[in-house]
């Protein structure tokens, strides 16, 4: 029977973690939506999942893809203008200029004067007029017409990489809000547990007359209270997870589960090293330097166009038949009025100071000159904010590995006077006084590991830090 029972505990157990390794396998459908109701989520599966659904990524992805486009075929400018046209014509009358000048030709040949009315009928004969052309024309900036395509779509790169390392900053950030504010609840709720412990101990001391009747209602208000005060953290806490759950991506009637803790390995960094490796990598400043190179080869382009000349390439061919109803087949009855010409062309208006050239170049001058003082404001920036976090991760560093001494000291005082309220030798309140510094050491411990994290994925951020920049 023991076996039996063994066996069916076993049978049970791996259905229960069939179900729920089937559960954490439909976390992603094709369409990017959740198929379950119950999801546990790591703080790298909610990165993931955000990364996949988020709007401002897909977005900034569309924005690459147009530049990409633009960059593909800007070498368009090489394929030659080629049209096609077909013309059916009638004079409307003859031309009397030919007329005056074929009489004396007539009159000599003693054909008579004026030319016989079967010339003039000629205004009555339709022709077929086909065309077919081509044209080519280059300039030398051309040249930097590729250049800028090519920074434009680099740019548009640097801007979609920035977009995802933004997204997933914020979603770390409010993962690990999101985990402290369920560290806190629970907290509260071993809280309560033990308040709730205390209070039916009084009330047995009371009933066999080791304790007043005060310290009883002491306790039970004091559970009463909190057990309000938990609830209400409680409901608090899962509007909050419905609201992360839409901002990932999901459902609103998805039930999200945080898998994780705040602690995490306190790093030693090498301040001076990591800057001087990583202080170019700031997305915003190879953004700001990739817009300067494009506004570099644009006025370079417009410097050529002003002052170098155009080749110019055209052929045309126009076979044409008069009068239409002459045999089509027969080359003899063609004629093809049709030129080629191949020229250089240089405008000089481009050149003048106050042409609509130049004044483009002067604008475009100007807005390089802005954005060299942009960079130069976004390097300080980044240094500051860097040496900041850096202080910041110092000091968190510190605190709690003070705290931890503070914790160990508060439990063991705890402890003690809880051991000492039992036996009726301290009031309830210096148990509560007690059990209030406990919990709010290790609030504060929690809370500094938070503002660590933040720290450090605000710093990966700003210098762009590789997954393992901390092996480095």
């Amino acid at each position: 029977m023991r076996r039996q029972k063994l066996f069916f505990f076993l049978v049970l157990i791996f259905l229960t973690d069939s179900a729920f390794f089937a559960e954490e396998s439909a976390l992603f459908s094709e369409k990017g939506t959740a198929k379950s109701k119950k999801i546990t989520l790591t703080v790298q599966e909610a990165v993931d999942y955000a990364r996949t659904n988020s709007r401002a990524i897909r977005s900034a992805a569309i924005d690459v893809d147009s530049k990409a486009d633009s960059r593909n075929h800007v070498l368009n400018v090489f394929c030659p203008d080629v049209s096609f046209s077909a013309t059916v014509a009638k004079p409307n009358e003859y031309d009397s200029t030919y007329a005056t000048l074929l009489n004396p030709l007539y009159e000599k040949a003693g054909a008579g004067s004026p030319i016989p009315s079967d010339y003039e009928r000629e205004a009555d004969k339709y022709s077929v007029i086909g065309t077919a052309s081509i044209s080519l024309s280059w300039g030398l900036s051309i040249i930097e017409n590729v250049k800028k395509a090519n920074r434009d779509y680099e740019a548009g790169l640097i801007s979609w990489e920035q977009v995802v390392k933004q997204n997933e900053r914020d979603v770390k950030k409010l993962f690990y809000a999101m985990l402290l504010q369920q560290k806190t609840i629970e907290n509260d709720k071993e809280t309560l547990e033990n308040t709730y412990q205390r209070y039916l101990n009084t009330e047995k001391s009371y009933r066999s007359g080791n304790s007043p009747r005060l310290n009883v209602l002491q306790s039970h208000v004091t559970y009463q209270n909190m057990k309000r005060d938990v609830e209400k953290e409680e409901i608090a806490f899962k509007s909050q997870m419905k609201q992360f759950a839409a901002i990932l991506g999901f459902d609103t009637d998805t039930e999200l589960l945080l898998s994780g803790n705040l602690e995490s390995e306190l790093f030693e960094f090498d301040r001076e090293q990591i800057l001087e490796k990583y202080m170019k990598s700031n997305s915003e400043i190879k953004l700001l330097e990739k817009q300067a190179e494009s506004l570099s080869a644009q006025m370079r382009g417009l410097n050529l166009d002003s002052f170098t000349p155009t080749l110019t390439f055209s052929y045309a061919t126009k076979p044409t038949l008069n009068p239409i109803d002459d045999d089509w087949l027969d080359d003899s009855n063609w004629n093809d009025r049709g030129s080629a010409s191949m020229s250089l062309v240089w405008n000089f208006t481009n050149a003048l100071p106050f042409s609509n050239n130049r004044i483009r170049y002067n604008d475009l001058k100007r807005q390089r000159e802005k954005l060299y003082l942009q960079i130069d404001q976004k390097k300080e920036d980044v240094l500051l904010d860097a040496e900041k976090l850096f202080d910041d991760l110092a000091s968190s560093s510190e605190s709690l590995r003070a705290i931890k001494e503070d914790i160990a000291l508060a439990e063991e005082a705890h402890r003690l006077l809880n051991r000492a309220y039992n036996a009726g030798t301290v009031e309830f309140l210096e148990v509560k006084d007690a059990e209030t510094q406990l919990n709010k050491t290790r609030l504060s411990e929690q809370s500094e590991w938070y503002t660590y994290i933040c720290a450090l994925a605000e710093l990966e951020y700003i210098l762009d830090l590789p997954a393992d920049w901390q092996k480095s």
